[in-house]
């Protein structure tokens, strides 16, 4: 059988998301041979304020020795402790000195091991040099060795498990996945069911992070099987555990608190109070993923010059807090079942943080527990990390009380008392005893020798005096972070105190400086694009927070002026470069947004020159970018054969910008408005287009595409109304989510399509009468092969889809687009078709590659002529975006809102005969003659509007 050819394309991908994947990929040595599953907090540090998870041991040792001197057996253990406890240099001494005692009484197999833990230790401090020599030596030495034993077979598989993990860190998925399998095949042959789990659990981080939905589930379902099928023991508890982890951070919350429950049903039974409370720990985590999946579409934060990681989003659903209420319920009952310091105090400060979205108080007294238990950890990494979460949630409640103590002030009704009381709660930590904490924190990491951490400690340090406007301080310790991430290659980090130091610059006037170091934080986040796509559902958090904010800042930095503030847009005096790079900038964010959304990084990109694209274009084109920052709309504007950018501004702030678009949304979507939307629709035109319109016309512009940020994506640009008629009465419009991602045009088009649907009610969905007849007038235009109702399934569309290159593919079914992945489906009578299966359904036909000498074409034209953007989900456009990007397909048709009407099937039939009917039509000049034969019969754009093509508008 061939090799796929998705491996071609991720030998191209460059690093892999370093620590998340470390945490994965060790479970197949969590597993195998007793050395613990670190939590994801050593990993991801608590800076980040993901929850902690317990960082114990799951299981004992399986795999004895070879008889050693006792002093070996101890040097060895010892190394394994320090390694659990988070001192990785101190672990790197121990098993270098165990590696040359072995090897100086010739002891290749416990040598071999001895190397297989120096290079996990290595790999824990980000060495990569020295984890790829410790073992690449480790394999050589075990070559030369007899393998003939169960006890040397464990050995290679584990070293093979542990070369997989850093084959897969180092971008080499192929030769990972290899590795892999050798082990599986190892782990087999000796009966070693545990470790087999643990191998498909890596080979599982993968095939998710290239994309492939399919054989990820097939993964789920053996790794399901093989923990089910073990009796009860103490490594099953803690395997259905690490499982639960892993699918917890997938993103699949509701299976995940399935396997936890099983583990804690184990744990009881077994009367294991360590294993309860670890997998307590793990319930708790999920509960509060789960509380806050819907705060993340249900709200619009504001920008944030500081990275913000408070729980500020107020809570507007019963359920939510339900689920905040439970999570803390599991992180109470963990401090009297723990034995380890460690696993209480995460349970402790993960409380603390869930308190803060519930917007409860702390007692003092709860304070001073966890401040006192802190001051007893033995230095390791996590204690480092739970000690910065702790300043960090100081931080943040002390945000939370001075806004209550303003409200509180402001208001007329409290007496002078209350007033006095509010002043004192508001003081929940002196500076001084914040800088004490974070300077131990900065000691302990010099003590351990961990640079990481200590780059995280000077790093968040120089945060706080940042906030206290003590630039000179915050500038001296970002400068120390910066160095000691950058010594230590670790860029995830890196870039965060770049941004850091381009904020204390800019604060400080010197705007050249701020620039370069935005920019340099930019370039870094882009050779991390994969580290970026964390599996933990919480990143969405973070990367708003902590991520976004670093290209809308550099993108304001760069077309700054001194223009005061005005409702009216201006033209503003910014230099070519300036604009050139700002327009990079948005494509950045938009390519950034859109790994994020699906967790991978599996988009391509096209080595376009985006100026090329637009002067080639015909008809003749002009490419709309748009930023929503705090204080300003800004517009970029790309016309043909012009080397000089266009650039306008409009001045208001953010939250009357959200809120006027929101009114537009709802207001297009009501069949009855009039006056009112076109007012809105008017307002909306004159801050993008009003503008340019003389440029426009003075190039004999035709056709406009649209790169829209934030809220303006839920907008159908063809409904701006300049006072007098629609845009679509005047140009064709296509949206694009970044020229970098527009597939090229087939250089001849054939008209044969994949048409389906369904018309009756399924599976809680309302029926769609009109389909029939939707379906019945675009065959009798094109040649169509038709799937409706039953026959419209997932399997018979792959089926289709693979034997039959269609360069159309028509589904007229219920959808829905929205910010969360899992919630972006389109539904088949089987059941939803989520995005991911539906991207691995629609390239079925790739899959031929390798089998046959005709490599077919991508499909030219997806149709989802009944979707909708779900509702009250303010970035739900992000998973139309999504399903163009990653459908296959060249361009995408769909529909903002659902329109069930006859109009549909009228609009629809006219777009196809217009494309019939002049091959030389371009889609987006189809769809504007469609829209406009719709709007002469029905004037408001509900009827027409929400079709938007998005991709190549050719």
């Amino acid at each position: 059988m061939a090799r796929p050819n998705f491996l071609d394309t991720a030998r191209k991908k460059g690093i892999f998301r370093k620590w998340q994947i470390i945490l994965l990929a060790l479970l197949g040595f969590t597993f195998s041979f007793g050395v613990h599953l670190l939590s994801a907090a050593s990993i991801v540090p608590v800076i980040e304020k993901v929850p902690l998870r317990s960082s114990q041991p799951i299981s004992n040792a399986s795999i004895s020795h070879t008889e050693v001197p006792e002093s070996i057996e101890q040097l060895m253990q010892k190394g394994k402790t320090l390694y659990q406890s988070g001192q990785f240099a101190f672990a790197v001494q121990s098993f270098q000195q165990a590696a040359q005692v072995y090897q100086s009484q010739n002891d290749v197999l416990n040598q071999a091991l001895a190397l297989n833990f120096l290079s996990l230790s290595e790999q824990k401090l980000g060495h990569w040099n020295q984890a790829s020599v410790a073992i690449t030596t480790s394999l050589d030495l075990l070559k030369q060795s007899n393998l003939s034993t169960s006890n040397a077979k464990h050995i290679l598989a584990l070293v093979l498990n542990t070369q997989g993990n850093l084959q897969l860190v180092l971008g080499q998925v192929e030769n990972a996945l290899q590795s892999w399998q050798k082990a599986a095949k190892t782990y087999t042959e000796i009966g070693d069911t545990a470790g087999n789990t643990g191998t498909l659990i890596n080979q599982a981080t993968a095939f998710q992070s290239l994309g492939l939905y399919r054989r990820t589930m097939k993964i789920f379902e053996q790794v399901e099987k093989n923990l089910l099928s073990m009796p009860n023991s103490l490594l099953k508890a803690a395997g259905l555990r690490s499982w639960g982890n892993w699918l917890l951070a997938s993103g699949d919350i509701e299976k995940s608190q399935k396997m936890l429950e099983q583990s804690l049903v184990v744990a009881q039974q077994l009367r294991s109070p360590q294993e309860e409370s670890s997998t307590l720990l793990s319930l708790g985590n999920a509960a509060f993923a789960r509380g806050k999946r819907n705060l993340i579409k249900e709200s619009t934060t504001e920008d944030n010059f500081l990275p913000s990681r408070c729980g500020q989003i107020a809570i507007t659903q019963t359920e939510d807090s339900n689920y905040f209420k439970i999570a803390s319920d599991y992180y109470h009952k963990i401090a009297n079942k723990s034995s380890y310091p460690i696993t209480v105090v995460q349970a402790q400060l993960n409380r603390l943080s869930v308190l803060q979205f519930l917007r409860e108080q702390p007692t003092s007294e709860y304070l001073g527990a966890i401040k006192s238990a802190l001051s007893n950890l033995t230095p390791s990494r996590a204690a480092i990390y739970a000690r910065i979460n702790f300043v960090q949630s100081l931080v943040c409640l002390e945000k939370a009380q001075k806004q209550t103590t303003r409200e509180i002030f402001n208001s007329p009704i409290q007496n002078q008392d209350f007033q006095a009381g509010a002043k004192e709660r508001a003081k929940i930590q002196n500076p001084e005893e914040i800088v004490e904490l974070l300077n131990i924190a900065v000691q302990q990491a010099k003590d351990i020798k961990d640079q990481r951490a200590e780059s995280y400690s000077l790093g968040y340090l120089a945060q706080f005096y940042e906030m206290k406007k003590q630039l000179s301080n915050a500038q001296r310790y970002t400068e120390s972070a910066l160095n000691l991430a950058q010594i230590i290659n670790a860029p995830d980090i890196a870039y965060q105190w770049e941004w850091q130091l381009g904020r204390l610059l800019l604060v400080q006037g010197d705007s050249e400086r701020a620039v370069a170091a935005y920019t340099t934080a930019v370039e870094t986040l882009y050779t991390l694009r994969s580290d970026l796509v964390a599996l933990n559902p919480d990143i969405q958090f973070d990367f708003r927070d902590e991520v976004e904010p670093v290209y809308r800042q550099l993108v304001g930095l760069l077309l700054q002026s001194n223009q005061t503030s005005t409702d009216k847009a201006v033209t503003k005096q910014v230099s070519q470069k300036n604009l050139k790079q700002a327009r990079d900038v948005i494509e950045a964010l938009q390519l950034a947004e859109l790994d994020n959304f699906f967790q991978d990084t599996c988009i391509t990109i096209q080595p376009t020159q985006i100026d090329e694209v637009v002067d080639n274009a015909n008809p003749v084109t002009a490419v709309f970018y748009s930023i929503i920052l705090a204080d300003r709309i800004e517009i970029i504007v790309k016309l043909p054969h012009s080397q000089e950018l266009r650039h306008y501004t409009t001045y208001k702030p953010k939250v009357e910008v959200e809120n006027t678009l929101e009114a537009l949304r709802q207001k297009l979507e009501q069949r009855y408005t009039f006056r009112d939307r076109e007012d809105l629709s008017q307002e909306v035109y004159n801050w993008i287009m009003k503008p340019a319109i003389a440029d426009l016309e003075q190039s004999n512009v035709k056709n406009l595409v649209f790169v829209m940020d934030g809220s303006l994506q839920n907008i159908p640009m063809a409904a701006l109304y300049d006072g007098k008629q629609y845009l679509i009465e005047k140009y064709s419009v296509a949206l694009s989510p970044g020229l970098q991602l527009l597939a090229p045009k087939q250089k001849r088009r054939r008209f044969e399509a994949l048409i389906g649907g369904l018309t009756e009610s399924r599976l809680g969905f309302s029926s769609l009468p009109n389909v029939a007849t939707e379906l019945q007038q675009i065959e009798s235009i094109i040649p169509s092969k038709q799937l409706i109702n039953q026959d419209f399934t997932e399997t018979n569309i792959g089926q289709q889809v693979s034997s039959v290159s269609f360069p159309v593919v028509h589904l007229a079914t219920h959808g829905k687009f929205s910010s969360k992945v899992e919630d972006t489906y389109i539904l088949a009578w089987n059941g939803n078709i989520n995005i991911k299966l539906l991207r691995e359904i629609l390239q079925t036909r790739e899959q031929v590659v390798g089998r046959s000498n005709r490599v077919p074409p991508s499909i030219e034209l997806l149709v989802l002529s009944a979707c909708e953007t779900a509702t009250g989900d303010k970035r739900a456009a992000l998973g139309l975006a999504g399903v163009a990007v990653r459908s296959g397909a060249r361009s995408t048709l769909a529909s903002l809102w659902q329109v069930d009407d006859k109009s549909t099937s009228v609009l629809m039939s006219e777009f196809y005969r217009q494309l019939t009917q002049d091959t030389n039509l371009s889609k987006a000049e189809a769809l504007r003659r469609a829209q406009e034969f719709v709007l002469k019969d029905k004037g408001h754009p509900f009827y027409w509007a929400p079709y938007v093509l998005v991709g190549n508008w050719l």
